[in-house]
């Protein structure tokens, strides 16, 4: 898959530019002025290939960014210590729900009130 490295894409680039002078250079041999070069056929479609060309390179080059971000952050997390595994990581949270529940109990000091559940409405005899 030559077509996704910057070489080859740049290469196709150059090519596409020298076809476009070539044919500019034609047409304005022939007595055409700037605006007829710019509508012939021929030139719209050589100038797509070059925007073409230029969107790739782009997409190439923000590929290799992202490659290289991409290794960078894998070389961060192998130099970090290794993070511990298991339940002592959870606990301690845990015990910092428990006592924000006592201490909410302590300074409250009521008991909660109970709703008392709903009796359904009996339905009147047709």
């Amino acid at each position: 898959m030559a077509s996704k490295l910057r070489i080859s894409r740049e290469s196709q680039k150059a090519y596409w530019e020298d076809r476009l002078a070539r044919r500019k250079e034609e047409l304005s041999g022939l007595g055409l002025e700037g605006n007829k070069i710019e509508k012939d056929s021929i030139v719209r479609k050589l100038k797509a290939k070059v925007r073409e060309s230029t969107f790739r390179i782009t997409a190439i080059g923000a590929r290799e960014k992202k490659l290289e971000d991409m290794a960078r952050i894998r070389e961060e997390k192998k130099a970090a210590p290794p993070r511990e595994k298991g339940r002592k990581a959870e606990a301690a949270p845990a015990e910092e729900a428990k006592s924000k529940k006592k201490k909410k109990k302590e300074e409250g000091g009521e008991a909660p009130v109970k709703k008392e559940p709903k009796k359904k409405a009996e339905a009147p005899a047709a």
